[in-house]
């Protein structure tokens, strides 16, 4: 006789794909994001594995979704109709400092925003935002692209090593030990400590904005119409020299005598 088919887990009414969302990124900031399970968030939030599969249908789609939450914890840039930040520069900046601020709050999801795709629509809005207040200050898409790929890679390999460099501090006691029989070596990483980390990146950050400023302003010059040169005035003419000028008088001739 065959065995009884396997019921199908249905929907719990007291699940929402919000709540089932808040709680993979609570427990991803709890344990780490290689410990998480979807059979350890199942047992979080008293239901099975297989029900969590009613509202993402697959364990990346999840994972995307604690993204778009991580995102949403940045701010929207201004969109259209609002008052904008100074120019696109200053709104990198702003971006830049939360981004990092992000990091430290959430420093076991981070990774997740650092590393993965962005794949739902609120994450691609929140892009869209952004290119499009590139956009109204006259930045085109290859200007705006380069930006925005050199600043988050600069914040995402910065915050990256910090949190790694925590990291070290609380579980390798032996690396400081190791690094004092070098005291050039010791002597720099002095300043790369933690209480350093809030300088060295704004340090950085200000290097990388100074030089995006300076390509925009040529991008931008050269991209207004030139003035219209003025019309030369037609020369003078010159004043018709006397038949005489340059010419000895001719002598009058002489009377005849008597």
């Amino acid at each position: 006789m065959a065995g009884a088919r396997k019921k199908k887990t249905r929907a719990q009414p007291h699940l929402t794909s919000e709540r089932i969302r808040d709680e993979a990124l609570r427990l991803i900031e709890a344990e780490g994001l290689e410990a998480f399970s979807t059979r350890k968030l199942g047992r979080a939030l008293g239901v099975e594995a297989m029900a969590i599969y009613w509202y993402y249908p697959s364990k990346d789609a999840l994972l995307d979704a604690v993204v778009e939450t991580l995102v949403s914890k940045l701010g929207a840039p201004a969109k259209a109709g609002e008052k904008a930040p100074g120019d696109f520069i200053d709104a990198l900046r702003k971006l830049a400092h939360a981004y990092r601020g992000l990091a430290h709050a959430y420093p076991n999801a981070f990774p997740l925003l650092a590393t993965r795709r962005f794949a739902t629509d609120g994450a691609h809005r929140f892009l869209d935002d952004l290119f499009m207040l590139a956009e109204r200050h006259g930045l085109d898409a290859r200007t705006t692209a380069r930006f925005y790929r050199l600043v988050a890679s600069y914040c995402s390999g910065i915050a990256l090593d910090e949190l790694a460099g925590i990291r070290e501090l609380e579980t390798r006691h032996d690396a400081t030990e190791v690094r004092a029989a070098r005291p050039r070596l010791a002597s720099v990483f002095e300043w790369l400590a933690p209480q350093h980390y809030e300088d060295v990146f704004s340090f950085g950050l200000e290097l990388l904005l100074t030089a995006l400023r300076e390509q925009s302003t040529r991008q931008l010059a050269g991209s207004l119409p030139s003035a219209p040169k003025a019309a030369k005035a037609p020369k003078a003419a010159k004043a018709a020299k006397p038949a005489s000028a340059g010419k000895k008088t001719a002598a009058a001739p002489r009377k005849a005598r008597a």
